[in-house]
């Protein structure tokens, strides 16, 4: 399946660089304005390579990227939390981890929605839709169960907080409020969090 790395060195490798390029290039210029030529030449590959990796063209690259930069973020996440032994500590360490990453990957709330492909592009795009999704509810529940919270809904919590931060770097990327508008809210979203989780007593666990 070419949303998976294949297990042979060499095409792992390609399926690597097809989408680092990806990466770069929807980064950049966009999907749409992306063709696979441009993707062959910026991964340094021959095009038939691109589709020996991805039968299904620029939308499976697309919806592999998407998958990877998923498990990425999960593994971001994870990270942030070891060696975190507080409640609130974890909270934070999991908010703030979730901020730097989508501040570090402006393309991240886009691919993970696969906001420019749809299941009639591939058949590996359902697919993939189903994975991101368990993927980011698996890392949800982590962060709630790393928090160990006896708030009545600690699920609401952390949703609450991501969606917080989800619409203030939208704002961000419009340009409709600044860098320092931006994290200014953030940091009232943030201490928002630890209100909630303190007024339950969770601040030292």
């Amino acid at each position: 399946m070419s949303l998976d790395p294949p297990a042979d060195r060499r095409r792992r490798r390609t399926h690597t660089a097809v989408l680092d390029a990806a990466d770069r290039l929807f980064t950049r210029d966009g999907y749409r304005s992306t063709s696979v030529d441009a993707l062959a030449n910026e991964a340094d590959v021959a095009l038939s390579s691109i589709y020996a990796n991805f039968p299904g063209g620029k939308a499976d690259v697309y919806a592999a990227l998407a998958c990877r930069t998923a498990t990425e973020h999960a593994d971001g996440m994870r990270e942030a939390l070891t060696g975190m032994t507080a409640g609130t500590n974890r909270l934070l360490a999991g908010f703030d981890a979730y901020v730097a990453f989508h501040r570090s990957r402006p393309l991240a709330f886009r691919i993970l929605g696969l906001t420019d492909v749809d299941d009639r592009d591939s058949e590996v795009v359902a697919l993939a839709r189903t994975r991101i999704d368990a993927t980011l509810i698996g890392i949800i529940r982590e962060l709630v169960s790393a928090i160990g919270s006896t708030v009545p809904d600690p699920d609401e919590l952390v949703l609450l907080a991501w969606a917080t931060v989800n619409g203030v770097l939208s704002l961000e990327g419009r340009r409709t409020i600044s860098r320092a508008g931006a994290d200014s809210l953030i940091a009232m979203a943030r201490a928002d969090a630890v209100r909630r989780l303190e007024d339950f007593g969770d601040a030292g666990r």
